[in-house]
């Protein structure tokens, strides 16, 4: 036999329900019975097909994780899902399966017509992966085989095609039944519409001659043998006129059965309502119309949507997110053991990315089998349109894009950034200079009289200003990577990238320290003078005094408007130099020998930050961020850390990744940060 490789295309085979159990709203169905269907393609010769159910042959995996119940094969609104499928088998004769019903009130209307043998007939959509090529049929047709072929919904349908798919409980409408009919009604109509015939009759007239009433065909005479011979010829003539109506009848009985048969294959096929099918044929409307009026439907809703609704192969796109990130969690497990591993993931443990690779192009309709490892590689990448085109879109590159993606936020998140409990988080919509106004203090509270009306506060006029700024880089996966398995690409060089990231960050936050730039007011971020949080070069190490004395001076700290804000530090910044030292005033653990030297408890509430980028003796005081701006740093609005894209390459032969990262901080009010250059 010849192996026959398909696209995934929806096929339907029809069923029926089969038994009901009202309480647990299920019902067991005959999904399938093998039978051969006529399948008549638009744009290629019609065939037989036939649905092997040997259990080797039929993939029943979405019909036993929950495969949905629909209405007519209708699966673009959540209204149609009547139910779920709860199991599925095979018995190399038939397709049986267990539904679950919905609870919802629009369903029950279904519900009941199954449950009283109204509605009997279920239908089956699925997917073709390979042919085998049978003999042809008695008719001279070609037989499909269908020995690799998978379930991915189940419908409720007016009308079968699977005769032999019943309901256990009664009988059906069989549907040599219908053709019948419709072939009768059809006879009768092109009788009543056949031109009306002029038929040339003879009468007796006597036992000597006989009189033609027809004087445009015949002339009456005296010759009784002229007589017979026109007699006989017109007894011929109405004989043979008769059998032209009965040959024109039977042709336009053929002809209009062609015309419904071919209405309703092509609207199926279509995945289009019965309802199109019955309109068309109710209003006379012939093949090649129809068929192009369905196409038109078809462009149009496709315009609509702005995606292929006329599409040969069911999508089920959370069952390929699924299996996506299971395969990137395994990628991402194997780079790094100390991940977990979930559930969905061990099946594909084993794998290296070669394997993987080769599932990938499978998965999409392709074969492997005789393919080099690079050209695996390059199939399961999408490089080539032409390999593509031959072996389906792989969903590879979605696959390592997510473990690149994943590998790089999480490595983002890790990285050290110990500016984050001290600075205050904010987004900026756009590239555009931001203006942050100080709101160290509110205007004072207006009295009130009775009746009176209440007076607007304002904050201080001082604005801080500052933009983001870009920068990047790009991570590439290419098809070599696979065919070496080399599993830095998805562990070393993404979390370079993220500490790269994190790093920047910390550089342009403790950079506002250590620089000390000017504020609004044109003064140095810390100031001994005018801003009084900072301690001359002359400066004390850390000690109670050194700390009493800071803490005193971010106390007396006013805002713009002259009101004290009391404020206490929160935060102890120091370098690796002074970590020690600030850990030891900062211990509810540390005993004093004598009583001078006791440290106050408000001290040891004081959370020490180690910061390498600071250096020597210095040492920084900062308040809580929600108590009063420090420090704000910021990203776009939408894209807050590191943000990812990915593409196939163009420059290289894989898939380029690209890390954006878009940040920027200022120094927003200097009453809630103290700066000692210490000793």
């Amino acid at each position: 036999m010849k192996k026959i490789q398909t696209p995934e295309l929806l096929r339907r085979a029809e069923v029926r329900p089969q038994s009901l159990d009202k309480k647990n709203r299920t019902v067991e169905v005959v999904f399938s019975t093998g039978a051969r269907v006529m399948r008549r393609p638009f744009f290629d010769e019609p065939y037989w097909e036939e649905l092997s159910l040997d259990p080797a042959h039929v993939r029943l995996d979405r019909l036993n994780n929950g495969a949905p119940f629909l209405r007519v094969h209708d699966d673009w609104t959540l209204e149609s899902v009547l139910g779920v499928v709860e199991s599925a088998a095979t018995d190399g004769s038939v397709g049986t399966a267990v539904i679950r019903f919905s609870e919802r009130p629009d369903v029950e209307p279904v519900f009941n017509d199954i449950t009283s043998g109204i509605l009997r007939h279920v239908s089956v959509g699925y997917k073709v992966w390979h042919y085998d090529e049978m003999p042809k049929a008695e008719d001279g047709i070609r037989v499909l085989r269908a020995t690799d072929w998978e379930p991915v919904e189940l419908s409720a349908v007016p009308v079968g095609a699977d005769d032999g798919a019943v309901v256990r409980s009664g009988g059906s409408v069989n549907e040599c039944v219908i053709n019948f009919m419709e072939e009768i009604m059809t006879k009768k109509k092109r009788q009543d519409e056949a031109p009306e015939q002029k038929p040339v009759v003879a009468e007796e007239a006597g036992d000597e001659e006989k009189k033609v009433e027809d004087p445009a065909e015949v002339e009456a005479g005296d010759e009784e043998e002229k007589v017979e011979d026109e007699k006989k010829d017109e007894e011929g003539s109405e004989a043979a006129s008769e059998e032209k109506v009965e040959d024109a009848e039977r042709k336009g009985a053929l002809a209009e059965r062609e015309r419904i048969n071919g209405i309703r294959n092509a609207v199926r096929a279509a995945n289009l309502a019965e309802s199109f099918a019955d309109d068309f044929i109710k209003h006379g409307t012939p093949l090649d119309e129809a068929r192009a009026k369905v196409i038109d439907i078809l462009a149009d809703r496709d315009r609509q949507s702005d995606t292929r609704t006329a599409r040969m192969e069911v999508i089920d796109m959370e069952e390929k997110k699924t299996r996506r990130d299971a395969v990137a969690a395994a990628i991402m497990h194997r780079a790094d053991t100390n991940r977990e591993l979930p559930e969905a993931a061990r099946e594909y443990r084993g794998m290296n990315l070669m394997d993987m690779a080769r599932e990938a192009v499978e998965k999409a309709g392709g074969r492997t089998r005789g393919l080099s490892r690079r050209e695996i590689a390059v199939a399961a990448l999408n490089l080539d349109r032409n390999v593509a085109r031959m072996h389906g879109v792989s969903d590879f590159p979605e696959i390592l894009s997510t473990a690149v993606n994943r590998t790089l936020r999480d490595a983002y998140q890790l990285a050290p950034r110990t500016f984050v409990p001290w600075c205050r988080k904010s987004t900026a919509p756009d590239f555009r200079e931001v203006a942050r106004t100080q709101l160290s203090e509110l205007s004072k509270f207006q009295s009130v009289n009775p009746g009176g009306e209440y007076k607007h506060l304002s904050f201080g006029d001082s604005a801080e200003k500052y933009s983001l700024a870009k920068s990047g880089g790009i991570v590439a996966v290419t098809w070599e990577a696979i065919i070496n398995d080399d599993l830095d690409a998805f562990s070393r060089i993404p979390f370079a990238l993220a500490e790269e990231a994190a790093a920047s960050e910390s550089d342009i936050v403790y950079g506002i320290l250590s620089g000390n730039p000017n504020m609004a007011d044109t003064v140095a971020l810390f100031d001994a003078s005018t801003h009084k949080n900072y301690t001359t070069s002359s400066g004390t190490a850390i000690s109670d005094t050194s700390l009493g004395v800071a803490r005193a001076l971010m106390r007396k700290q006013k805002g713009p408007k002259g009101r004290e804000l009391n404020i206490t530090p929160d935060f102890l910044i120091v370098g690796p130099d002074r970590e020690v030292l600030a850990n030891k005033y900062t211990s509810a653990s540390f005993v004093a020998a004598k009583a001078s030297d006791i440290t106050p408890n408000f001290f040891s509430a004081l959370q020490v930050i180690v910061e390498p980028r600071i250096t020597g003796n210095a040492w920084y005081l900062a308040a809580k961020p929600m108590r009063i701006d420090t420090i704000e740093y910021a990203y776009l609005e939408g894209e807050e850390g590191l943000f990812t894209e990915e593409r196939v390459g163009f420059e290289v032969d894989g898939i380029e990744i690209k890390a954006r990262h878009v940040f920027a901080a200022k120094a927003i009010d200097y009453r809630g940060l103290y700066k000692n250059d210490g000793a």
